[in-house]
C-alpha cells in the first residue's frame, strides 16, 4: 500500500504541483472567508421551515431578507469576480520567484479583471450580472490564468517595457510604467476574443454556447437512463473543471427534468401510476445529497476517519450549508475542483446513487417522486415529502451510508498523500535552514515566494496559535552527577505539529524572531519551566535545579527582571533553583548592554550558565565579566573527547579555571560510558546527554528521577 501511495503521490506532485494548477487551489482556498460568508447567507435565506419563515418575518419585518440578500450580492452574486481575483494574485505571486517575469501581484490582478470585463460584454444588450457569479466561473479561471500568464510573458520582454526612470522615482511607479505596453496588449487580446468568438458563433457569451450545445445533445437521447446518467456525469464533470455543472446544464434541467415532476403529479391525480423515475427533485432528494458530488457523503466519511483537525475543522463548518445542500465552502476549500484525488469518487458516487435510486423506483420499492420540493430541503425531510413515503428516508440513509463507504477509501488515500507531501515539504525547509544554520547565517523564510516561504509562512501562523492555545510542550534532559543522581533538568521546547510532526525547534526559535512572537514564546518558556519545577519541589524533590535558555531579545527586554522575578513569586521558586542559560554568542551580540542584565539576575538569586563554552575567542573574557556559576562545554568538544587529545587539554583547563573561578562544569552530549570516564578523570563530574537519557516530558522526567534515586555507582544507567 505504502507503494502504491507513493506512485500516486508522485503523480499527483508531477501533476497537482504544476503552478497553474497549484496557483488555482490556493487562489480557491483565499476565497474560503467570503464563501463561508455567503454560505451562511443562503441558508438563512432559503432555510425551508414554514415556521422559521414565519418567524422571521414577525421579528424582522416583510425586509428580513435583505441583510442577508446584501451579503449575497456580496459573495456568492460575484463569485466569479472574487474567484479571478484571487486566483490571479495567486499566480502572479507563484511567478515572484522568476525574476524574469516578476511583476507586482497587484498590477497582475488588475490587468486580470479589466481581460475578464472585456471578454465579458458588458455593453451588450443582452448582458446579465448573473455571470458574474456562479455562471461565470469557469471564464473567470480561465481568464485569471491566461490573462495572468501572458501579462506576465509580456512584462518579461524587454522590448514591451518602458525604460523612464526619473530621479526620486519609487519602485511601484517603475513597475507602473512598466508594465504599461504588456497591459495594454494583454487587454486587448481578450477584447478581440470576445467580439471575433460572438461574431463566428452568433452566442453573447461562452455560457450560453455551451449551454445550448448541450441542450441540442440531450435531446437526442432516447433513453430515460442513459439520458439521466450522462446528465448527473456533465454536471460532476463540469464541477470539476470549475464551472457551475448545475447552471450550465439549466436548459436541460428545465426541458427533461422540471416538466417530469408536473406529469407524476398529474398522472397520480388522476388515479393512474406515475411513469417518470428522473426528474429535478428525484437527483435533489437522493443523489445530491449535500449538493454536487453528494458531499454530505464525503463530510460524514471526513469526520469519520480523518486525523487532522483543520481538515475536520473545514468539515465541521461546512456541515451546517451542507445539511441544506450548500456545498461551496466544501468543493473550494478541500479542494475538490481541480483536485485530482477526489476526481473519481466526486463523479461516480452521484452515478452510482443515481443507479441505485433508479432501481429502487423501477423495482417498485421506493414511490416516484411526485412532489416538488426546494432544493435546500434537509436529507430526509426531502426523502418524505418527496415521495409521500417513509421507503423515501430509508432510500436516502442507503444511500448515504453508500455514499461514505465510496468516499472513505479515497479519504485515507487523500491523507496519506497528504502525509507524504508534507514530509516532503518540511525536509526542504529543514535542509534549507539547516544548510545557513550551518553556515551561521541568518536569512529571511517568510519573506521568500517559493514552497519553503508558503511553508514558513504557514508554521508561523500556526505558532502563534499553538502559543496562545498552549499546544507547545517542554521536555526535560536530566542532568547528573558520576553516580547518577540527579541535580538538575534542562527545559527544552517542543511542538509536534499535527501535519509535520515534530518541529526542528532552531527551526521553532527562527520562526518566532522573524514573526515577532519570540517575547510570547520565550516568557511562555520561562514560566511553564518555573510551573513544572514547582510541581517537582512539590513531590519533593526539593534539591533540583531548571535550566532555561534565555535569547538575546528577551535579555535586551526593559522589563525583563521584573517579569522574571513576577514569575519566580507566582511559582512560589527559591531562585537559586532557577538556572538563565545564554550562549557565548548571545553575549556577542549584547556586549556591554548585558552587564546591567546580568547584575539584576545575579542580585536576584538567579543562576546563571553559559552554554556551549569553550570555542569560542571571547570565552574568558566573558567568564571575567558576568561570574557565571556554570558552564556548559561546548559539544564539539565533548564528541571528540576520545579521539582528540587537545580537546582533553581544553576541557581539563577549563575544570581548572573553574576551581579558580568557582564554577562548576558540565558536560553536554555524553552518549558513551567512555565519555563519561575520560570527563570523569580531567575533573568534570557533571553530565548531561543521551546516556543517561533523551529529553522527555514532564511524567518521565519525575519517573528518571524515581529511577536515579535507586541507583548505586556501579549500575548502568539507563538510556
Amino acid at each position: 500500500m505504502s507503494n502504491l501511495t507513493e506512485l500516486i503521490s508522485g503523480v499527483h506532485e508531477k501533476v497537482g504541483n504544476r503552478k497553474i494548477l497549484v496557483s488555482i487551489r490556493r487562489g480557491l482556498t483565499y476565497m474560503i472567508p467570503l464563501i463561508l460568508l455567503g454560505s451562511f447567507a443562503l441558508v438563512i435565506i432559503s432555510l425551508p421551515i414554514p415556521a422559521y419563515q414565519k418567524f422571521m418575518q414577525d421579528v424582522f419585518g416583510a425586509e428580513w431578507k435583505s441583510i442577508p440578500s446584501y451579503i449575497q450580492d456580496g459573495t456568492f452574486r460575484i463569485l466569479s469576480l472574487i474567484m479571478l481575483i484571487c486566483i490571479s494574485y495567486s499566480l502572479a505571486e507563484e511567478y515572484q520567484t522568476d525574476r524574469s517575469m516578476y511583476v507586482n501581484p497587484i498590477i497582475a490582478t488588475s490587468v486580470s479583471l479589466a481581460s475578464f470585463i472585456a471578454i465579458s460584454g458588458i455593453y451588450k444588450e443582452g448582458f446579465s450580472i448573473a455571470n458574474f457569479g456562479v455562471i461565470g466561473v469557469f471564464t473567470a479561471i480561465v481568464t485569471a490564468v491566461s490573462s495572468t500568464w501572458l501579462f506576465l510573458r509580456l512584462s518579461s520582454l524587454s522590448f514591451f517595457r518602458i525604460k523612464a526612470f526619473p530621479d526620486g522615482a519609487n519602485s511601484a511607479y517603475i513597475y507602473s510604467l512598466m508594465s504599461i505596453f504588456p497591459a495594454a496588449i494583454t487587454v486587448a487580446v481578450f477584447a478581440a476574443f470576445n467580439h471575433f468568438f460572438t461574431a463566428l458563433l452568433g452566442v453573447s457569451h461562452i455560457q450560453s454556447f455551451i449551454s445550448s450545445s448541450l441542450n441540442s445533445l440531450f435531446s437526442r437521447i432516447k433513453s430515460p437512463l442513459l439520458s439521466g446518467i450522462l446528465f448527473i456525469a456533465l454536471v460532476h464533470i463540469f464541477w470539476f473543471f470549475g464551472m457551475h455543472g448545475n447552471n450550465i446544464l439549466e436548459p436541460v434541467a428545465e426541458s427533461l427534468f422540471i416538466p417530469a415532476i408536473s406529469v407524476n403529479k398529474a398522472l397520480i391525480e388522476s388515479n393512474l401510476l406515475p411513469t417518470e423515475i428522473f426528474t429535478k427533485t428525484f437527483f435533489d432528494t437522493f443523489v445530491l445529497m449535500g449538493g454536487c458530488g453528494s458531499t454530505l457523503c464525503l463530510i460524514i466519511a471526513i469526520l469519520l476517519v480523518e486525523r487532522k483537525k483543520n481538515q475536520q475543522n473545514l468539515a465541521k463548518l461546512s456541515l451546517v450549508p451542507v445539511y441544506f445542500n450548500i456545498n461551496e465552502l466544501i468543493v473550494f476549500g478541500i479542494p475538490i475542483v481541480y483536485n485530482p484525488i477526489y476526481l473519481i469518487p466526486f463523479i461516480f458516487v452521484p452515478i452510482l446513487l443515481t443507479l441505485t435510486s433508479y432501481l429502487a423506483m423501477f423495482y417498485g420499492l421506493v414511490p416516484y417522486t411526485s412532489n416538488f420540493v426546494e432544493w435546500t430541503t434537509p436529507i430526509f425531510l426531502s426523502g418524505y415529502y418527496s415521495t409521500n413515503s417513509i421507503s423515501g428516508i430509508i432510500l436516502q440513509l442507503f444511500n448515504l451510508t453508500l455514499g461514505v463507504s465510496c468516499y472513505m477509501p479515497f479519504v485515507k488515500l487523500a491523507q496519506k498523500i497528504s502525509d507524504h507531501q508534507n514530509k516532503n515539504s518540511i525536509n526542504k525547509v529543514y535542509a534549507f535552514f539547516k544548510q545557513n544554520e550551518k553556515r551561521g547565517i541568518v536569512t529571511s523564510l517568510l519573506n521568500r515566494y517559493d514552497e519553503i516561504g508558503s511553508i514558513s509562512r504557514f508554521l508561523a501562523d500556526d505558532l502563534e496559535n499553538s502559543i496562545i492555545k498552549e499546544k507547545l510542550m517542554l521536555y526535560y534532559q536530566p542532568q547528573v552527577n558520576y553516580e547518577g543522581k540527579v541535580i538538575g533538568f534542562e527545559a527544552l521546547l517542543r511542538w509536534n505539529h499535527e501535519n509535520y510532526g515534530f518541529i526542528y525547534p532552531p527551526l521553532i526559535i527562527a520562526l518566532s524572531i522573524e514573526a515577532q512572537l519570540n517575547n510570547k514564546l520565550d516568557y511562555w518558556i520561562l514560566d511553564t519551566a518555573c510551573r513544572d519545577l514547582r510541581r517537582m519541589i512539590d513531590m519533593g524533590y526539593g534539591n533540583i535545579t531548571m535550566s532555561v535558555n534565555v535569547s538575546v531579545n528577551q535579555l535586551e527586554d526593559s522589563k525583563f527582571c521584573d517579569k522574571l522575578e513576577e514569575i519566580l513569586n507566582k511559582h512560589k521558586i527559591e531562585p537559586g533553583r532557577l538556572k538563565l542559560e545564554i550562549t557565548e554568542q548571545s553575549a556577542l551580540k549584547s556586549g556591554d548592554k548585558l552587564i546591567d542584565k546580568i547584575q539584576c539576575i545575579k542580585k536576584m538569586g538567579v543562576k546563571l550558565e553559559m552554554d556551549d563554552f569553550g570555542m569560542g575567542h571571547s570565552s574568558l573574557m566573558y567568564l571575567k565579566e558576568y561570574e557565571f556559576d556554570t558552564v556548559k562545554l561546548d559539544g564539539t568538544l565533548v564528541r571528540d573527547i576520545t579521539t582528540n587529545k587537545s580537546c582533553r587539554k581544553i576541557i581539563s583547563s577549563i575544570v581548572d579555571l573553574g576551581r579558580t573561578l568557582n564554577y562548576s562544569v558540565l558536560a553536554e552530549y555524553v552518549e558513551t560510558r567512555e565519555q563519561k570516564e575520560i570527563l570523569h578523570n580531567l575533573g568534570c563530574n557533571l553530565f548531561q546527554g543521551y546516556l543517561f537519557s533523551k529529553p522527555v516530558p514532564f511524567n518521565d522526567a519525575v519517573n528518571f528521577i524515581i529511577e536515579s534515586e535507586t541507583l548505586d555507582s556501579d549500575i548502568k544507567i539507563p538510556v
